[in-house]
């Protein structure tokens, strides 16, 4: 598969411009998205009031047991507060940084908004396709699920696995822009689509690949 630069996307004539995201509002364009939404993103709704109902049914049962003396339940839940919005966050990021680099994408970049309270790793000046987006975008998504299913089933007794599946129904949140991001490439899944991110410009520039007439 060839290599594009940002100069081949915006020089050639083979390509033209689809979408520019400004990314100081790109909970604009994630709304765009959900108004609209794939069939991808009808799932993500569809899975995250599972992991509401979830929570909800785990907060309810800590709190009923804190009522009757035991503590553990809710204490862990409230642990899985603070990890999620403080460890988990960075963790979040990092396997985003890591899938980019496993595809060969190198010069990363992390950032915030803290007034929106937005983080992000973008890769400067880089053109990635639709399959390296998917991976980016997912990578967080099933690794963190992954992590938490798994010693949650295996601590199913103990109060600790309030923690872990509090931490899964806490992340879905958090994955709520990536699938977003990602149903764009749905919604044009008749388009052959490469993005890149401009950091000085602060913006993502989507392209498509024209078709033969």
């Amino acid at each position: 598969m060839r290599h594009y630069t940002p100069d081949d996307l915006t020089k050639d004539s083979e390509f033209e411009l689809l979408k520019v995201v400004d990314q100081r509002q790109i909970k604009s364009f994630i709304y765009e998205q959900i108004y609209e939404p794939t069939k991808l993103l009808r799932y993500y709704g569809i899975y995250q009031i599972a992991m509401l109902v979830l929570y909800v049914v785990l907060l309810a049962i800590s709190i009923w047991s804190a009522t009757r003396g035991v503590m553990e339940p809710l204490w862990w839940m409230l642990g899985a507060l603070v990890f999620s919005f403080s460890v988990l966050i960075v963790l979040h990021e990092l396997f985003h940084a890591v899938a980019y680099r496993l595809n060969g994408v190198k010069k990363l970049k992390a950032g915030a908004l803290w007034r929106k309270f937005i983080f992000y790793v973008a890769a400067d000046r880089q053109v990635v396709d639709f399959t390296v987006f998917k991976r980016v975008a997912l990578a967080p998504f099933l690794v963190v699920n992954l992590l938490t299913i798994m010693p949650g089933i295996w601590l199913w007794e103990h109060p600790a696995c309030y923690f872990f599946f509090s931490l899964m129904c806490l992340h879905s949140l958090f994955c709520a822009g990536d699938i977003a991001m990602l149903s764009f490439y749905y919604r044009h899944a008749d388009k052959t689509i490469y993005n890149f991110d401009d950091l000085a410009e602060g913006k993502t520039f989507f392209y498509t690949l024209k078709k033969a007439s």
